[in-house]
């Protein structure tokens, strides 16, 4: 039945489903001694002996039989010796078994004389099983892409990697057995044009087929400490328990305090009582040994294989999408579907970037790209350019981050049908814009922008401003001539402001800040000349000003300076338009909280003189004239806050870019006035609606923009995820999972009066469920305050039971840091820190308790 099945997992024969998933696992285990196929292997292995044992008498050119070639069938073909008619379109490499010829013939002799006797049968099953068991290799096979290794002098004649030689790329044509010592050998077709015969199995190394490496390494995501949360750069050396399993992680701060406290076996035994952990009994902190660059885990590719020419290919290399694919999809590479004439099944296409949505902006961003191109000579590629989100968010300041007002009038709040409104909200629309274009016959996303548009229903000062929040890219526009990408990059920016001018935008901010090395605004990792020639800040602030000066002369703006000379006539400091993410709300914020605990210290050392001078019925009345004083003096507070503000924008001025889109003139209707309305419709895609969140899942599922195939397949994911379709496959693997019918009660149990049998195990499954609500709640927060980039902390009830269910150690360092970013003084960067902790613990812990949940079941 499992060998003509085709209904997955959802067949509902006895044991065909799971028989399935075992024989999944034995395909792509690579450990020959592992406990779950260990059954399998011996069982298949007595089956083989036995369909040898019951074969037809040899043949008369038996003695040609060693020289015949090997069709040895991979895990991703086929098998009817393992009894499976599915294909794993997804499987990595796969160990293979070597056949022990001379075992099996001898086998084959004595079944074929003695006739069938169960004791002599189970004798020659145990002599076939333990011989075939220990001599597992990788076999190859005929159309395999190897390397051969050639020594360059006689005493390295081993293809170790130690050992001095050169590897020299070439094709399986042929896979026999040497009729000598009965090992695999093969005749290669070198890429050179010469074959090579009889080449030994220990010369060969079977590598991808496209970029002929035999693994394809991917740049390893950032470390975390396990104590203090924070990040362990590449760069940077930290400590973690010896042993090949790896344990607990600790930055250098963390460990010198772990050295010198009194009791650091206690804290690591709280470290290590986490779900991660729980294999960890007694720590030591003397077992710790410091680990640098080089000790770091890599993270290689997943393998696939051709179901055509059945050659191996990385993920990457093959543009295999991989994620949710039905197990009897097949596979077939470029040159199959190139010279064969093969397609590639519906399950496996993901369409272009010309089949996601146009809208208003994207078009005009195309068509005046183009023509652009086109005035300049510039032949290339079409580019084709998106926008891929398109929602509603909120800017808000605390009511606690603001200061009052020099106008008694503006210090109220205000009132909107009978609710009191916060003056600090700016409602805005975010975009992500996506510039496209096929590069060596595959798309690749080679330009990202974020904006912020504040219309005319957001408050002063933000009212009809665009804030070009994030713009990153990756050097893989290609056009002839060469050197055009600063051409193209300039023309999508300038006919965004006019765009925005065109709708009623007054004005646009540009905050010119290069990335840090080793850091990434939206594409992860990019191409090594990047990180080389790093734009610094005057060079990208010359860069602006030359497209600002073309889209003058164009007539697109009016003009533009820095911040100190647009803004050096302000009054107050609420004047100064504050963007989310921007840098003047978190340092606005820190200055007024700054004066007021200037304010409160001082008040406090007026009440405790005037205590020690004539007792405590006086205290109450100095506190109550000091904040009467304090109230009197903000006007000459607000002065001393708004000259700090304006030595910062003196000493940053090279930092903002204040662009004019339109300009008030006598008789017409005040720029600040003008109701705007958005064209583009509201489109909402979780993977791109923030620029955070694209760059955590980049980084999550290894989607790397430094070499071209690496760009090509992290664009075809990332259609893939803007397309709708992981979506729409995961629900359909969703449906396809067979339901599970609940097990019959015995009668007996029926007709008892007595307890319910089961109260422990759904006592439990109810433990589960309720803290699978409270991380569920909290995940929530968490990506609400990342989603609208307010950092807003959980609610302290939730933040409680979210406390009690995690050890000890954790807990404290968690309220401390809860507890510090309740303080008006913590930084945005502190709060964005530790969301994004809470996010990713919480997001550890679902996974705990589904897979706990799911043995439950089991």
């Amino acid at each position: 039945h499992t060998r003509s099945c085709r209904a997955g997992d959802a067949c509902q024969y006895p044991r065909c489903a799971l028989s399935k998933r075992l024989m999944r696992h034995h395909r792509e285990c690579p450990d020959q001694g592992c406990p779950i196929c260990l059954p399998l292997r011996r069982r298949l292995a007595v089956a083989k002996a036995m369909n040898v044992g019951s074969g037809p008498p040899a043949t008369p050119n038996a003695e040609e039989a060693p020289s015949q070639p090997l069709r040895r069938k991979s895990s991703k073909r086929k098998k009817d010796d393992e009894i499976d008619g599915e294909s794993e379109a997804g499987g990595k490499r796969k160990r293979k078994e070597q056949p022990m010829n001379g075992s099996a013939a001898g086998t084959s002799k004595d079944c074929h004389r003695g006739g069938g006797s169960k004791s002599k049968r189970a004798v020659a099953e145990k002599e076939v099983l333990e011989p075939q068991m220990a001599a597992e290799v990788d076999v190859l096979e005929s159309g395999f892409s190897v390397t051969v290794h050639y020594a360059n002098s006689r005493r390295s004649q081993s293809s170790d990697e130690g050992a001095r030689g050169e590897w020299r790329p070439g094709t399986v044509m042929r896979a026999y057995t040497s009729p000598l010592d009965e090992e695999p050998v093969y005749d290669i077709m070198m890429h050179s044009g010469v074959e090579e015969k009889a080449v030994q199995h220990n010369r060969c190394r079977m590598v991808c087929s496209q970029c002929l490496s035999d693994k394809r390494a991917f740049k390893p995501p950032p470390l975390f400490c396990e104590k203090c949360f924070t990040a362990i750069h590449t760069r940077w050396s930290y400590w973690e328990e010896a042993g090949d399993e790896g344990g607990i992680k600790l930055c250098k701060r963390c460990f010198s305090d772990l050295k010198t406290s009194s009791q650091p076996e206690k804290i690591l035994a709280d470290l290590s009582s986490n779900a991660h952990t729980t294999h960890r009994n007694k720590l030591n902190i003397d077992s710790f040994i410091e680990k640098k660059e080089r000790d770091r885990p890599e993270y290689v590719d997943n393998w696939v294989q051709c179901d055509e020419c059945h050659s191996w290919l990385h993920w990457t290399c093959a543009l295999y999408k991989g994620e949710d694919t039905p197990e009897d999809c097949l596979f077939f590479c470029d040159n199959c579907r190139s010279s064969r004439g093969k397609v590639l099944p519906k399950e496996l296409k993901v369409p272009g970037a010309a089949a996601l949505p146009e809208t208003v902006l994207s078009t005009r961003l195309e068509t005046t790209l183009r023509k652009d191109l086109a005035a300049l000579n510039i032949t290339c590629e079409p580019v084709i350019i998106r926008v891929v989100s398109n929602i509603d968010c909120t800017s808000k300041i605390s009511a606690d981050q603001q200061h009052r007002s020099t106008s008694p009038a503006e210090s109220q709040p205000k009132v909107a049908n009978g609710k009191v409104t916060d003056r600090r909200e700016f409602p805005y629309r975010s975009k992500c814009i996506l510039a496209f274009q096929s590069c060596k016959g595959h798309e690749i996303c080679f330009f990202a922008m974020y904006v912020q548009e504040y219309g005319s229903n957001c408050p002063p000062p933000n009212t009809n401003r665009v804030y070009i929040s994030y713009l990153d890219s990756v050097r893989y526009f290609e056009s002839s001539p060469e050197g055009h990408r600063t051409t193209v990059y300039h023309s999508i920016l300038m006919n965004y402001l006019d765009y925005a001018k065109s709708l009623g935008f007054a004005h646009a901010h540009i905050w010119v800040s290069p990335p840090k090395q080793g850091d990434d605004y939206i594409f992860y990792a990019h191409p090594e000349v990047m990180l080389q020639k790093r734009m610094g800040l005057l060079k990208l602030k010359e860069w602006y000003e030359k497209m600002l000066d073309t889209a003058k002369k164009r007539q697109i703006i009016v003009d533009y300076q820095d911040m100190m000379d647009a803004y050096q006539h302000i009054e107050q400091w609420d004047e100064i338009p504050v963007f989310s993410g921007d840098h003047w709300a978190a340092s606005i914020a820190l200055k007024i909280q700054e004066l007021k605990n200037k304010e409160r210290e001082l008040s406090k050392k007026k009440g405790g003189s005037t205590a020690v001078a004539n007792g405590n019925s006086t205290t109450c009345a100095a506190s109550s004239s000091a904040a009467t004083g304090a109230i009197g003096g903000d006007s000459k507070q607000d002065s001393h806050l708004l000259t700090q503000i304006t030595d910062e924008m003196r000493s940053m001025r090279n930092h903002f870019i204040v662009v004019t889109l339109l300009e008030h003139k006598k008789g017409q209707q005040r720029v600040d006035t003008i109701q705007i309305q958005d064209p583009v419709p509201v489109v909402s895609n979780e993977f791109v609606d923030q620029r955070s969140s694209f760059l955590e899942k980049c980084q999550m599922y290894h989607w790397q923009f430094d070499e071209v195939r690496n760009a090509q397949h992290s664009t075809l994911m990332l259609l893939y995820y803007l397309h709708g379709m992981a979506a729409v496959a995961r629900k359909r693997l969703q449906a396809s999972k067979p339901a599970v019918e609940p097990l019959p009660v015995p009668r007996a149990a029926v007709n008892s009066g007595g307890p319910p049998q089961d109260t422990g195990q759904r006592s439990r499954s109810s433990k589960i469920e309720m803290a699978m609500a409270d991380w569920t709640q909290l995940l929530k927060y968490a990506n609400d305050a990342a989603a609208t980039e307010t950092w807003e902390l959980p609610p302290e009830d939730l933040f409680l039971r979210i406390l009690a269910q995690i050890n000890r150690s954790k807990r404290d360092i968690l309220q401390e840091k809860y507890d510090q970013c309740r303080q008006a003084t913590t930084s945005i960067q502190t709060r964005t820190v530790f969301i994004r902790v809470l996010k990713r613990i919480a997001e550890s812990f679902m996974s705990c308790l589904n897979n706990m949940t799911t043995r439950g079941q089991a």
